[in-house]
C-alpha cells in the first residue's frame, strides 16, 4: 500500500490541506467539528504525520494511553492501578482501552490514542508476532510493553519471567509427586509461549515424557467444561492441572467439584497471578505471584523516563520480574 498523505486525510474529511494541517497540529482557527472530522479521517486512514510524531515525543499533552485485554480481568485491574498511581502523581491523565484479545480492536485503540495526541502508550500486546507493535516502532511512537512482550528484542518492556513461571509451577507439582500434569495454556501471546517452554523443560529435567494430549491452548471461545470433561474421560487422566492464570484455575475448580472430584486428593491445581480472592477459596489456590501491581508501576515509570530522556530510542528499558511460588491447599 502507498504511504497515506495529508492530502488523503483532507479529501476524506472534506477540507483543504491547510485546514487539515491546522487541525492535526492543533493550530489556527479550526472549529471543533472540523477538527474532529479531520482527526477521525486521519485515524481511519492510519495517518501519522512527522509533526505529530514529534509532538508525541515532546510530551506536551500530559495524556498516556493504556491498552490491555480487559479491565474485567482482576490481573489487569491490579496492573492498571499500578500504572495510574504513577501517572496521577506526575500530573498525567490515563486513557484506557480494552482490546478483548482482538488485534483489530488493538489497532483501532492505537489509532484512536494517536488521534488524541497522547504522549505515549503502555500496551499489553495480544500477539507475539505483533504487526501493531511494529506499527508503533515504524511511526516512532513512544511506548512500553507490559505483562507481555513480542518477538522484537528492540522494544521497551516490563514483564515477569514467564519461562520461570511455567518451570516453577511444573516443578512444584513434580516435587509433590504428580506426574500426569495437564497444562491449560493461553494462546498467541509471549506469556503462553514462554510458560509452555518452562513447562516442557521441567518435565524433561525430571525425566518425564511430554504428552501433547496434556497440553491445550485456550481460545477466547473455548468450551472449558467440555475440555475438562474430555481430558478426564481419557484412560490416563491427569493427576494435576497447571492453569495459565488464576481466572482459568477458578473455573476449572468449579467444574471439577461438579464432577465430584476432590482437590487436591483426586487432582491438584496450580494457577498464576496470585489474585486476592484465591487465598479465600476452598481449597485455597496454589499460585504464582508475578508482581502485577509493581509491573504497572515500573511500566509507567519507564514510559515517563523515556519521554523525558534525549535520544531515548538509543536506550532500551527492559525489566523482568522474578515470579514467586505461593503454596496453598490446592496442591
Amino acid at each position: 500500500m502507498r504511504h497515506v498523505t495529508i492530502r488523503d486525510v483532507a479529501k476524506l474529511a472534506g477540507v483543504g490541506i491547510a485546514t487539515a494541517s491546522r487541525a492535526l497540529n492543533n493550530r489556527g482557527e479550526v472549529s471543533p467539528a472540523t477538527r474532529k472530522r479531520v482527526l477521525e479521517a486521519a485515524q481511519k486512514l492510519g495517518y501519522v504525520p512527522n509533526s505529530l510524531a514529534r509532538g508525541l515525543l515532546s510530551g506536551k499533552t500530559k495524556k498516556i494511553g493504556v491498552i490491555i485485554t480487559t479491565i474485567l480481568n482482576p490481573f489487569y485491574a491490579n496492573l492498571v492501578s499500578g500504572i495510574e498511581s504513577i501517572l496521577v502523581s506526575r500530573g498525567y491523565n490515563l486513557i484506557l482501552y480494552n482490546s478483548n484479545e482482538d488485534p483489530k480492536k488493538e489497532k483501532e485503540a492505537i489509532l484512536s490514542l494517536i488521534g488524541q495526541r497522547v504522549d505515549g502508550i503502555i500496551l499489553a500486546p495480544i500477539e507475539y508476532e505483533s504487526q501493531n507493535v511494529k506499527y508503533l516502532c515504524e511511526n516512532q511512537i513512544p511506548f512500553v510493553l507490559v505483562a507481555r512482550r513480542t518477538a522484537d528484542e528492540n522494544t521497551n518492556y516490563v514483564v515477569c519471567d514467564d519461562f520461570l513461571v511455567g518451570k516453577m509451577a511444573t516443578e512444584h507439582l513434580i516435587e509433590r509427586g504428580y506426574r500426569k500434569i495437564f497444562f491449560l495454556n493461553s494462546w498467541r501471546n509471549s506469556s503462553a509461549k514462554l510458560r509452555l517452554e518452562g513447562y516442557k523443560t521441567a518435565l524433561r529435567e525430571a525425566g518425564l515424557l511430554i504428552n501433547p494430549k496434556l497440553i491445550y491452548s485456550l481460545h477466547p471461545n473455548s468450551d472449558l467444561k467440555a475440555i475438562i470433561e474430555n481430558i478426564f474421560s481419557m484412560k490416563t487422566r491427569p493427576t494435576a492441572i497447571f492453569c495459565f492464570c488464576d481466572s482459568i484455575a477458578v473455573e476449572v475448580m468449579k467444574i471439577l467439584k461438579n464432577m465430584k472430584l476432590r482437590i487436591p486428593d483426586d487432582v491438584a491445581i496450580v494457577g498464576c497471578d496470585n489474585l486476592d480472592y484465591t487465598e479465600l477459596l476452598n481449597p485455597s489456590l496454589t499460585t504464582i505471584d508475578i508482581s502485577k501491581y509493581d509491573m504497572g508501576v515500573k511500566a509507567a515509570e519507564a514510559l515517563l523516563e523515556i519521554l523525558n530522556t534525549e535520544n531515548a530510542e538509543k536506550h532500551l528499558f527492559q525489566k523482568v520480574f522474578t515470579p514467586k511460588l505461593v503454596v496453598r491447599e490446592s496442591t
